[in-house]
């Protein structure tokens, strides 16, 4: 069984980095970065995608693309220690110019074998973050190149240039301004019959076109925007939970810590202790 370790959590201009211990499933949801899954120890566990279960053991490496809407299954063997890399396409493009992801297909496969490489990358990152050297950036920052730089190479899908492939979703005016609209209006919690009032386009055919065009529902989204508000303002603020869940529309403290322990396996309070913000990465 794994030992229950505090999490262990760092964001910065990258994304996020976790290392959180739990056999707690989390729902169903989708985000806007590029999420690497490697299990550390304990018991294997499996996520669920809209196409395939994906195990999370020993010997694989779980690789999606933004907006891939996947959950995680409860365990009944015990707890599972995870190292999850939430990783910014715009940081990614930059660091790894070579490479340059384009919009949403990094990833061919979603999931791989754990190649001796990048183990070994990824003990040395998990080693930097377990034993407190946050404190010092530089090796954290370091580390994390050397994982992503050895994931993008290994199962990045590129061309014989070394350059991502690309795989565009359709475009359509309407869905940029319904987008547009939920970005304004996010922490409102926006109704779909506002947005689809604004972006002129009627509710029979909107779902349907923004799946098309962006990859998930309008709710996985707008429960992603919402999620990244609170994520940063947990780590970058001492702002009162109950501020937090009124300002984002949440009612109450307790909608808002049940919505956020669903998705993260953390409760809001917990993340805020066990997030170290790498200030090397904020450039903002």
């Amino acid at each position: 069984m794994a030992e229950r370790l505090p999490a262990q959590i760092m964001r910065g201009d990258f994304g996020r980095v976790t290392i959180n211990t739990t056999e707690q499933a989390i729902v169903e949801h989708a985000h806007r970065e590029f999420n690497v899954i490697i299990k550390l120890s304990g018991a294997d566990t499996t996520l669920q995608t809209e196409s395939a279960a994906l195990a999370v053991d020993d010997h694989s490496v779980v690789l999606l693309n933004p907006w891939v809407v996947h959950a995680k299954r409860p365990s009944d063997r015990g707890p599972t220690t995870i190292l999850s890399l939430f990783l910014n396409p715009s940081w990614l493009a930059n660091e790894f110019k070579e490479a340059t992801p384009h919009l949403d297909y990094l990833f061919p496969s979603q999931r791989e074998p754990l190649v001796d490489e990048l183990r070994a990358k990824v003990n040395l990152l998990v080693a930097a973050i377990s034993t407190r050297s946050l404190e010092s950036p530089g090796i954290c920052e370091a580390r994390l190149k050397a994982v992503v730089g050895a994931v993008v190479g290994q199962y990045g899908n590129l061309d014989a240039d070394g350059m991502a492939m690309k795989n565009a979703r359709p475009t359509d005016h309407r869905i940029r301004k319904a987008i547009a609209y939920i970005h304004a209006h996010a922490m409102e919690n926006p109704k779909v019959s506002e947005i689809t009032r604004s972006a002129g386009i009627s509710r029979s055919h909107f779902f349907a076109q923004f799946n098309r065009c962006v990859g998930v529902s309008p709710r996985h989204y707008i429960d992603s925007l919402r999620l990244g508000i609170a994520t940063r303002w947990l780590a970058t603020t001492d702002r009162p939970l109950i501020d937090l869940a009124d300002e984002l529309g949440f009612g109450t403290h307790s909608n808002f810590t049940r919505f956020f322990t669903k998705h993260m396996a953390l409760s809001p309070s917990e993340f805020r202790r066990r997030t170290t913000n790498l200030a090397c990465f904020e450039r903002q």
